[in-house]
């Protein structure tokens, strides 16, 4: 599971079924579900990030 906090509070989690893979750019996380990319968040705008295996 990826829990991820922005910085105005707004809260995300990503279940496991929901996605295959994620990455971070330098200046963004990205969600993938195969090759789409699903999810992406500004770094800039995140506070946090908590991913269980």
């Amino acid at each position: 599971m990826i829990q991820i906090t922005q910085m105005n509070g707004t809260y995300n989690e990503w279940k496991p079924e929901q996605y295959t893979d994620y990455m971070y750019d330098g200046k963004c996380f990205i969600i993938m579900r195969g090759e789409k990319w699903v999810g992406i968040y500004n770094m800039d705008a995140v506070r946090s990030i908590t991913i269980d295996q």
